[in-house]
């Protein structure tokens, strides 16, 4: 039986701009930055732990923890969103091991970094895969704020096991149904409580929105968007708005999925990732 990836034995950590990201790293081949989404404890290998076995079996996967989560240093944002800061340090990331190029796949507060990065290096991306992601704006069907949204907020504030509980029951489609050892929720509980910096940080920062609407037609590069028909936090108008604007992307969506679809769906996750990276042209970008 062929060796898992071990949490432990993956991790690593790099310098960039004064700043300890740490990141996870398995396979060979071309290169695959997973970046994580926001919420109370968690990190790249939190999210992504559940596909890393068989994606890294075709690609270098490399799970960076971004600014101020998971076993990266904090960082205090005042002047720009926390996409534009995360998208340059994705870029510094690159550069500290020599990656030309990399498809970055992101998740979450609409999945903005890799956008941004996008838009900001387009020579050096090569596809992105975006999931729970999509664009701000009027929904028919959602309620926001949703419940999710008020439970991932009182986690942050009030972090214990119930919280945390209560967290992961919204983001997913039948959150009862896993346990907490499946959810990792004393790992991410532990993380958490273990930074103190990192919410004094999450505190110290303001909450700047950036607007990508104007330049999304800018990306050319593919773009692979799956997301959860059942997700609270990002709804699924939100996704369809996204693909709209964007050149070259092909959206699939999940019937009875919800927010976190690496943990969900990850037999299908890696499938239609594989598929994607191996078998898009990046040279069939349309030309509109």
């Amino acid at each position: 039986m062929a060796k898992t990836v071990d949490e432990k034995s993956s991790s690593r950590s790099v310098e960039v701009s004064g700043i300890k990201l740490h990141y996870n790293e398995a396979g060979e081949g071309p290169v695959l930055i997973f970046c994580e989404g926001a919420g109370p404890g968690t990190s790249a290998w939190v999210v992504y732990h559940r596909v890393i076995d068989t994606l890294s079996k075709h690609f270098r996967c490399l799970l960076l923890d971004q600014p101020g989560y998971g076993g990266s240093d904090a960082i205090v944002v005042k002047d720009e969103s926390r996409s534009t800061m995360y998208a340059r340090y994705v870029r510094g990331f690159m550069d500290a091991l020599n990656i030309d190029k990399a498809t970055i796949v992101d998740m979450s507060y609409y999945a903005q970094t890799a956008q941004v990065f996008a838009l900001d290096n387009p020579d050096r991306t090569e596809k992105l895969v975006l999931h729970a992601s999509g664009m701000f704006g009027p929904t028919l069907f959602a309620n926001l704020p949703s419940e999710a949204f008020v439970a991932m907020y009182d986690a942050f504030a009030n972090p214990s096991m119930p919280t945390m509980r209560r967290m992961m029951d919204t983001f997913l489609f039948n959150g009862k149904s896993y346990s907490d050892d499946e959810l990792l929720l004393k790992q991410r509980l532990d993380n958490w409580l273990s930074r103190p910096d990192q919410q004094e940080a999450r505190l110290a920062s303001s909450n700047i929105h950036r607007s990508l609407d104007a330049d999304l037609a800018r990306i050319k590069t593919p773009v692979l968007q799956i997301h959860g028909r059942d997700d609270l936090i990002a709804p699924v108008e939100g996704a369809l708005r996204l693909f709209n604007f964007l050149p070259d992307s092909r959206l699939v969506l999940l019937k009875n999925c919800g927010h976190w679809i690496p943990a969900e769906r990850p037999e299908e996750f890696s499938r239609l990732v594989i598929d994607f990276i191996k078998n898009t042209d990046v040279a069939a970008t349309s030309n509109s």
